[in-house]
């Protein structure tokens, strides 16, 4: 038969039943790491966040875009400038992944400290120098050293790149770029220590059917000082707010463009041969009505009504409305068809006859 529990004898089965619980959960919260752990690399660096790197995607969008109007226009041919990423490495790896020799110059952007660094592919800077002297613009079929002479002829689209880039930052802190120094092997020059960490904004700059990479190394310390500027809200405000004058001046300059304006007397359809055989005198059957308004045009769109008339002994037109569009004539049996009308040729030969 089977033995009935005292009370002593349930509470110690009770207890121990606790106990070898509480043992399991401490076992299980030991086995779980209390933390994520994270990947870092000390010799990369991340000096600027995702949103200051935001940041200077817009700037760098921006400003490739309009390099785009000035290297067409400077160039006399179609040009297009995109800008591929922004990334964050050593000042050591950037000049590892540099061609040598290349278009390597040296930029202040004061009052940012340190220099900044941008290199133009010879890819792109042989077609770009031999456009400008004339030439197809095609790149040398083997590489070598860019002379003094090319440098001087390099000198304006630099100065381009050197505006736009200026113009583009203009938003968020005024800096003036200015180019104090040129050279052709990357490893001669050394803006930074070679493991400090720098900015990489990488261009793809396409010259009709050429293509080629413009990079611009920015060191992290310099923009350090001005990172708290690096927000979204720059780029809406300055997009939003526009100075008062800009408008007076965009009127300006507007008020000066000079615009085609035609009036139009009406249609007449002739075959080729009667149009080849007109001559003075010839009467041709439009389909206007004499008094009916008619359309004036600017810059080929329809845009006023107008009737016939003179002014100080000069043939004129006069305003009357101002329309949208320019709606098709409604046929009336009174008013004449162009299928109808005398042919101009058949006119003449009356005219002659009498």
């Amino acid at each position: 038969m089977a033995r009935a529990l005292s009370q002593e004898e349930i509470d110690a089965l009770l207890a121990q039943l606790a106990t070898q619980e509480s043992a399991e959960e401490e076992a299980e919260t030991l086995s779980k790491p209390s933390k994520k752990a994270q990947l870092y690399d000390f010799r990369r660096p991340d000096r600027l966040s995702k949103e200051h790197i935001r940041s200077l995607h817009l700037i760098h969008d921006r400003f490739a875009r309009s390099y785009s109007s000035s290297l067409s226009a400077y160039l006399r041919t179609m040009s297009e400038v995109n800008m591929v990423s922004i990334d964050q490495i050593t000042y050591s790896e950037f000049l590892m992944s540099l061609p040598d020799p290349t278009c390597f110059n040296v930029l202040t952007m004061d009052p940012l400290e340190g220099r900044a660094v941008l290199e133009i592919n010879p890819s792109i800077v042989f077609p770009i120098i031999d456009k400008l002297l004339g030439g197809p613009g095609q790149p040398l079929a083997e590489v070598r050293e860019i002379t003094d002479i090319e440098y001087k002829i390099l000198d304006g689209v630099i100065k381009r790149v050197l505006s736009d880039l200026q113009e583009a930052w203009r938003e968020v802190v005024e800096v003036k770029i200015s180019l104090v120094g040129m050279e052709t092997s990357p490893q001669l020059i050394q803006i930074v220590a070679p493991n400090e960490p720098v900015i990489l904004i990488t261009f793809e700059v396409k010259i009709a059917d050429i293509s080629g990479m413009m990079n611009l190394c920015i060191p992290s310390v310099a923009l350090e000082p001005v990172s708290h500027r690096f927000t979204q809200d720059w780029y809406s405000t300055a997009s939003k707010e526009r100075p008062p004058e800009i408008k007076v001046w965009i009127e300006q300059i507007l008020g000066n463009v000079k615009l085609n304006v035609c009036a139009m007397l009406g249609r007449s359809t002739l075959t080729v041969k009667e149009l080849l055989d007109l001559e003075v005198g010839d009467i041709l059957v439009l389909e206007t009505r004499p008094h009916s308004p008619l359309r004036v045009n600017v810059a080929g769109v329809p845009k006023f009504e107008a009737v016939i008339g003179e002014h100080q002994g000069n043939k004129a037109v006069k305003i009357t409305s101002k329309i949208i569009k320019w709606p098709s004539p409604p046929q009336s049996a009174s008013e004449p068809k162009a299928s109808d009308a005398k042919p101009p040729l058949q006119e003449r030969e009356k005219n002659n006859q009498a």
